[in-house]
């Protein structure tokens, strides 16, 4: 098997995959979403709220922001350990606080920036998420519990706004054979695509871009007959990971294979055992 990063911007990573199956591919797609543990607010004590929200919205909305994990994998126990742990366990939990309040004449926004973390580890991914708009004379005094978990628990646990898989799109042509309507419909939605045909006048494109080619393949089958072919190498594969800051997105990839390896051995050790039982 032969991987390769095409693109690592940010929170994006896209890799090019050779030489697996769909069902491996489609699995470490599977696993970001919901095998990659990640630090999430769980539950929220309010102790003074008379802003125009409800203490349910509130946690709601605590719940659904990125905290830092890279860290809290190392130094936090896991979910399945966690779950029957006492609130504020320091194995477990860690502490966010949250203290505002407005004078007579004053109005603010409160912000994910606005909550203390007992760990600086874990924090806000983002401070500039809104939580509250607050009234004058308002307050807000909160104190909120995160602990890792899983994203089949819960979608705040997440690590993953996208991870998708598509086959390789390969374009197949020979302008020679070519019309001119056919190099004007792919030029119109992929102009450096055409201009690379035209460099090369025929041969074979690997369309490794981050790009929907819905359109080329209607240029194809309508515009174009046997001049230009799109095929899809099903033996190759382009996955595209979005994190959401969580963790940075190509530990969430290492963390999705490991939680497989996991899973098939898991999967082994128990046929072992049931064999055994039967004699």
């Amino acid at each position: 098997m032969e991987i390769c990063i095409l693109e690592k911007v940010g929170n994006k990573l896209r890799i090019a995959i050779k030489g697996a199956s769909l069902p491996l591919v489609n699995a470490v797609r599977r696993a970001c979403y919901i095998d990659v543990p990640v630090m999430a607010v769980d539950i929220v004590e309010v102790f003074d709220n008379n802003t125009v929200l409800y203490d349910e919205i509130i946690a709601h909305r605590l719940g659904l922001i990125p905290l830092t994990s890279s860290e809290a994998l190392k130094k936090y126990k896991g979910p399945e350990e966690c779950a029957n742990a006492q609130l504020g366990d320091p194995g477990c939990y860690v502490t966010l606080r949250l203290d505002v309040e407005t004078g007579p004449r004053e109005e603010r926004i409160v912000y994910s920036g606005d909550l203390e973390s007992s760990d600086p580890d874990v924090r806000p991914a983002y401070e500039n998420i809104p939580i509250v708009v607050m009234a004058p004379d308002q307050r807000l005094r909160l104190q909120a519990y995160a602990r890792l978990g899983y994203g089949r628990e819960h979608a705040k646990w997440m690590p993953v706004s996208i991870a998708a898989h598509k086959y390789l799109p390969i374009l197949s042509f020979d302008l020679g054979k070519a019309d001119k309507e056919c190099i004007e419909c792919i030029e119109a939605a992929y102009p450096w695509i055409a201009e690379q045909m035209k460099k090369l006048g025929k041969g074979e494109l690997k369309i490794t871009e981050d790009i929907n080619t819905s359109a080329l393949y209607w240029c194809t089958t309508k515009r174009c007959g046997d001049a230009v072919q799109l095929r899809f190498d099903d033996s190759q594969f382009l996955l595209k990971i979005e994190s959401t800051g969580a963790l940075p997105p190509e530990e969430i990839v290492r963390e999705a294979v490991r939680a497989i390896v996991r899973k098939a051995e898991n999967l082994l050790s128990e046929i072992a055992r049931l064999r055994r039982e039967e004699g």
